[in-house]
């Protein structure tokens, strides 16, 4: 694979888009009925990865890449842990059931981060970069990241902002490590300081309504 894309690559980018609605779809009707069919998207992106022969270094995974960005992204992540951990104290918003399940669910969070910055960033920034979105490649990457975490009001300011940081540091450091983790760590944090009523238990599509409302969208079933 080459390192650097000249040529606009139109097939990159209807394939990133492509995929992207797989994954609404996924999120919106699919999970309803099929819950276990999003390996189909993950199998159709290593896939992608595979027959473009994307190597370590592309893709976020070299140890050379994590030890710079976590020496450099790592005390920033550092210290907004702490200040969320402050501001839930201070404010008492602490919640005790997370609390108590931090060890198995801090575990989860870091897996999951993982898999939305492999999905955000191996993949989708580096489709668009291919398809030619050149300097707008990281917002445009957050944008759609954002869409996916509809309508949860919260997650998507997050997602926006974050995914746009994350992509701008992924193009400086390419560690998908370092981002995989720090996402991680910071979305279980969130989840640990936040209320529920503003966080929507962190729920998006379908489910989220579900929980704000107590109605399935019946358009949907």
């Amino acid at each position: 694979m080459r390192e650097g894309w000249d040529t606009p690559d139109r097939a990159a980018l209807i394939e990133a888009l492509s995929v992207f609605w797989l994954i609404l779809l996924y999120i919106w009707r699919i999970r309803l009925f099929h819950p276990w069919r999003w390996l189909i998207v993950v199998s159709l992106v290593i896939a992608s990865h595979a027959t473009r022969r994307e190597g370590v270094r592309a893709l976020g995974l070299g140890w050379q890449e994590f030890r710079r960005g976590a020496s450099r992204v790592g005390p920033w992540v550092v210290l907004l842990a702490g200040a969320l951990l402050g501001t839930g104290a201070l404010l008492g918003t602490i919640n005790p059931v997370v609390a108590r399940r931090a060890p198995g669910s801090l575990g989860v969070y870091l897996v999951w981060g993982l898999v939305q910055q492999w999905l955000l960033n191996g993949y989708l920034l580096n489709r668009l970069l291919q398809g030619g979105a050149g300097r707008w490649a990281p917002l445009t990457a957050a944008t759609l990241f954002t869409l996916a975490h509809l309508p949860n009001w919260f997650l998507m300011a997050v997602s926006l902002a974050g995914g746009y940081l994350a992509a701008v540091l992924f193009l400086r450091y390419r560690s998908l490590l370092v981002l995989g983790l720090a996402h991680g760590l910071i979305g279980f944090l969130l989840n640990l300081v936040v209320p529920d009523e503003i966080s929507g238990r962190f729920l998006v599509g379908p489910r989220y309504i579900l929980h704000q409302y107590g109605t399935y969208p019946e358009a949907l079933l």
